[in-house]
C-alpha cells in the first residue's frame, strides 16, 4: 500500500471514528426547552447533580431537529408545548421502532385545564416516556428524573444494538447459506458428471478416463472436505473447543505438504516456493498449521489468474515467518481491515472460479493467535497483488522434521459402526488397502456383540446410527472396557460435534486419506 492510499485509508477510517463519536455523544445528551430563566437554572442545577449534558434549544422546531439528530431525553415546560405538541409528536412517530424517547414536562397547577389535557392525549398516543413534574421540583427530584430518563434510554440502545447485531447476523446467515449452496453444488456437479460417464461408457472405460474420472472425484471430494471442515473450525472456535496437539515442526514441511494440495493450480500460474536450507522451527499443531498456510495458498490462487505470479517464502530471524504473495486482483486499502472477518467477502467479481464461504482467512487469523503468531496483510490496491505473511515464535528447542509417517508398524485390528452400508464398506476397503484388519457393523446393537467377540486397537463410529445413538455406543464401550477400551473415533457429518469428553477424535465426512493416514499413525 503506498502513501497516498495509507493517507486515504487513515482519513477515512478517521472520519468513521469522528461520525460515529459524535452521533455517540449526541445520543446521550438532554435537549431542553424552558420559558424562563428561573427554569434554566434549575435545569443547569439538576444537570450537574445527575452528571447529565444539556443542550439549550429555542423553540420546537428546533427541538424537532434535534431529535432527529439524536438525543437521550427531553426537559419541557408546560408553556412554551401549548401550540407545539402536534409538531413534536410528528417527529416522534417517525422515531425508529425500538425508541421512545423519555420527555420530562415542567407544569403549574394553575396551567389551562386545555393544556393538561393536551398533555394527556400527547401521553397516550405519542411513542414517549412521559414524566410530569408539578412546581415547584427541588432540584434533586429534577436530577433524579434525569437519572432515570437517561437510564432507560441506554436500555432502548441496547435494545437497538442487539436489533441490529442480529439483523447483520441474518444478512450474514442468508448469504452463507446462498454461498454454501453454490459452492457444495460446483464439487457435486463434477462428480455428477463422472458418474453419468463410468455408467455409460461400462467396460468400455479405457484406462485413461478411470485414471481422469478418480483424480476429478479426489480433488473435488478434497475441495468439499475442506468446505466442511472450515464449517466445524468456525463452530470449535465460537465455543472454545480448538485444541492444538503441539510439537516441535519444521516450517518448511507444513508449506510443501501445503503445496501438494494445490498441484493442478500451481501448474497453471508461475508459482515457486522458496525456503531455507536449515530448518525452520515452531512449537505447533502440524494439522492447523498446515490448515494455517492452505487457506492463504487458497485465498492466492482463487484471486491470481492463469499464468499470474505466486510466491511462497519461510525464513527465520527472531521470529518464524511465512509470506504469501502475489500479483492477482488485490485489496482495497478500505476492506484491508476487514479480511480476517468471518464471512467477509471483496464484493468485485474478481475471484478465479469459487469464492469459497469467506471463512478461510478467518479461519487462519484464530489459528494464528491460537498458536501465539500473528497475521497481516497488505495491498497495493485493486490489480497491484496481496501480501499475506504469518508470524510465528521460534522453537526453543531444536527436533527432527516433523512428517507425517507413510508405512505403520504392525497391522491394526479396526472396527468401523457405520449405517450407510456404501460408506461403511469404501472406508473399510481404504482401511484394507492401508494394510489392517478390519471389521463393519452397520448399527449399534451389532458392533456391541463385535466389541464382545474381538479386541479393536480403534473403533470409528458414526454417531447417527439407526438404533443405538453413536455417542451412547461409544459410552458403553467405555464402561465395558474401561482403560482397555480401544481408541474412539467419532465419524459425523455435524458442524458441531455432541459428546466431546467420550470419543478421542472426530471426523468430519467427507474423510480424506490423509486424514485416514494420520489417525492410524496416532494409535
Amino acid at each position: 500500500m503506498n502513501d497516498a492510499d495509507q493517507i486515504a485509508a487513515s482519513t477515512h477510517m478517521a472520519r468513521r471514528a469522528r461520525a460515529s463519536r459524535r452521533r455517540s455523544e449526541a445520543d446521550h445528551r438532554v435537549l431542553v426547552l424552558v420559558g424562563d430563566g428561573d427554569d434554566q437554572e434549575l435545569a443547569r442545577s439538576a444537570a450537574d447533580k445527575a452528571h447529565a449534558e444539556l443542550r439549550f434549544v429555542r423553540d420546537v422546531p428546533e427541538l424537532a431537529r434535534s431529535i432527529a439528530a439524536g438525543a437521550g431525553a427531553a426537559l419541557l415546560s408546560d408553556a412554551v408545548l401549548d401550540t407545539g405538541l402536534a409538531e413534536l409528536r410528528r417527529v416522534l412517530d417517525r422515531q425508529r421502532k425500538w425508541s421512545e424517547l423519555p420527555v420530562i414536562v415542567l407544569f403549574t397547577e394553575d396551567a389551562p385545564h386545555a393544556a393538561l389535557a393536551a398533555l394527556e392525549e400527547f401521553e397516550l398516543h405519542a411513542r414517549v416516556k412521559l414524566v410530569l413534574l408539578h412546581r415547584p421540583v427541588p432540584a434533586v427530584s429534577l436530577a433524579s428524573a434525569l437519572r432515570s430518563a437517561l437510564k432507560s434510554r441506554r436500555r432502548q440502545y441496547e435494545v437497538r444494538d442487539l436489533l441490529a447485531r442480529l439483523n447483520k447476523d441474518v444478512r450474514l446467515r442468508d448469504q452463507y447459506l446462498a454461498m454454501l449452496g453454490h459452492e457444495l453444488r460446483n464439487p457435486l456437479n463434477s462428480i455428477g458428471y463422472v458418474a453419468e460417464i463410468f455408467s455409460m461408457a461400462g467396460d468400455a472405460l479405457a484406462p485413461e478416463q478411470t485414471r481422469w474420472g478418480a483424480e476429478v472425484i479426489g480433488r473435488q471430494l478434497r475441495h468439499l472436505s475442506r468446505l466442511l471442515d472450515q464449517l466445524l473450525d468456525v463452530a470449535r472456535v465460537q465455543r472454545g473447543k480448538i485444541r492444538l496437539e503441539a510439537v516441535a515442526v519444521d516450517l518448511r514441511a507444513i508449506a510443501r505438504r501445503s503445496v501438494e494440495t494445490f498441484d493442478p493450480a500451481a501448474k497453471r500460474r508461475d508459482f515457486a516456493l522458496f525456503t531455507p536450507k536449515h530448518p525452520v522451527l515452531v512449537r505447533g499443531d502440524p494439522l492447523r498449521l498446515t490448515q494455517i498456510v492452505e487457506s492463504l495458498l487458497d485465498n492466492a490462487f482463487k484471486y491470481t489468474e492463469e499464468g499470474g505470479r505466486i510466491r511462497l517464502a519461510v525464513c527465520s530471524g527472531s521470529e518464524a515467518r511465512l509470506t504469501v504473495t502475489d500479483d492477482g486482483h488485490g485489496i482495497k486499502p478500505s476492506i484491508v481491515p476487514y479480511v480476517f472477518e468471518p464471512f467477509f467477502q471483496d464484493a468485485a467479481p474478481h475471484a478465479a472460479g469459487s469464492r469459497g464461504l469467506g471463512l478461510g482467512l478467518a479461519m487462519a487469523d484464530n489459528l494464528t493467535r491460537l498458536h501465539g503468531g500473528r497475521i497481516s496483510a497488505r495491498s497495493a490496491g485493486v490489480g497491484q497483488g496481496a501480501e499475506f505473511e504469518v508470524c510465528l515464535p521460534l522453537a526453543e528447542a531444536p527436533t527432527s522434521e516433523h512428517e507425517v509417517p507413510q508405512a505403520f508398524a504392525r497391522v491394526l485390528h479396526l472396527l468401523v459402526i457405520e449405517d450407510d452400508a456404501d460408506s461403511a464398506d469404501a472406508l473399510a476397503l481404504l482401511l484394507k488397502s492401508l494394510g489392517h484388519d478390519v471389521s463393519v457393523a452397520y448399527d449399534g446393537e451389532s458392533a456391541m456383540h463385535e466389541i464382545e467377540e474381538h479386541d479393536f486397537d480403534l473403533v470409528i463410529v458414526d454417531i447417527g446410527l439407526p438404533d443405538i445413538g453413536g455417542e451412547e455406543v461409544a459410552e458403553r464401550i467405555r464402561r465395558q472396557l474401561g482403560a482397555h477400551a480401544p481408541r474412539l473415533v467419532a465419524l459425523t457429518g455435524r458442524a458441531i460435534p455432541g459428546d466431546a469428553d467420550v470419543f478421542d477424535e472426530f471426523l468430519l465426512k467427507p474423510v480424506r486419506r490423509d486424514q485416514v493416514e494420520r489417525l492410524l499413525a496416532a494409535v
